[in-house]
């Protein structure tokens, strides 16, 4: 889709005067940020996103949990566990998980399209993440912030009351953008980045990553593995 360069300042011009940020301005900075980091930092940015969208499905009611979002869970505790110990076993099965989606009828029967499918980003992302961590491509890290984001937007969109909340002055657009929701995982995505910056990837033995980047996440609220 074409976009607008005159709306979207207006719709920036907006979002700063309600002091939040706009989406495109934040994908500009963490791509390039990611741009001059190595591999294995990309790939700690893009699980990070994966992460919190599994965690998210994982806690719905067992009744929506879906299994093609559940079976990431191996693949993404073994790209955490070769984030702090690089090991030739894990790299296999990440691989090995990749390569049989690749063939799946879910990669190959249907569209990733789509905008409203929370279920299709939680498993691409998490997709894109395991192939961040095999190959380092900054476009893998990328795409699985922009699920961070796609996912954001849709619990902005199911947020009635904000809808109403909405000042006669500003627009629907930049109103929806300034949703919590939304902002959070902003916020979240340009955290990631900055401590990757500041930290880099340090490889340490199990128990002891507290100078690593997991040490950071949980810090800052990630129950990871």
């Amino acid at each position: 889709m074409t976009r607008d360069p005159i709306h979207d300042e207006v719709v920036r011009d907006e979002l700063d005067e309600l002091g939040q940020r706009h989406f495109l301005d934040v994908r500009a900075t963490v791509r390039s940020l990611l741009d001059g980091m190595p591999g294995r930092q990309r790939a700690a940015f893009a699980v990070a996103v994966a992460e919190r969208l599994l965690a998210e499905h994982e806690g719905l009611p067992v009744t929506e949990q879906v299994p093609e979002v559940l079976q990431w869970r191996p693949a993404l505790d073994s790209v955490w566990h070769c984030l702090r110990r690089d090991e030739p076993t894990g790299r296999r099965q990440v691989a090995e998980v990749v390569g049989a989606f690749y063939l799946s009828p879910i990669y190959l029967d249907r569209r990733h399209d789509n905008p409203g499918d929370r279920n299709d980003h939680a498993t691409m992302a998490a997709f894109y993440a395991a192939a961040c961590y095999l190959h380092g491509c900054l476009e893998f890290a990328t795409w699985a912030g922009w699920r961070g984001f796609d996912v954001a937007t849709l619990r902005a969109a199911g947020d009635q009351d904000w809808v109403h909340r909405r000042p006669v002055n500003t627009s629907s657009l930049a109103w929806e953008l300034a949703h919590p929701a939304i902002q959070a995982e902003l916020d979240r995505q340009l955290v990631d980045v900055e401590l990757l910056g500041e930290q880099g990837w340090v490889l340490v033995e199990d128990g002891e990553d507290r100078d690593g980047l997991i040490a950071s996440l949980r810090r800052h609220g990630y129950a990871l593995p």
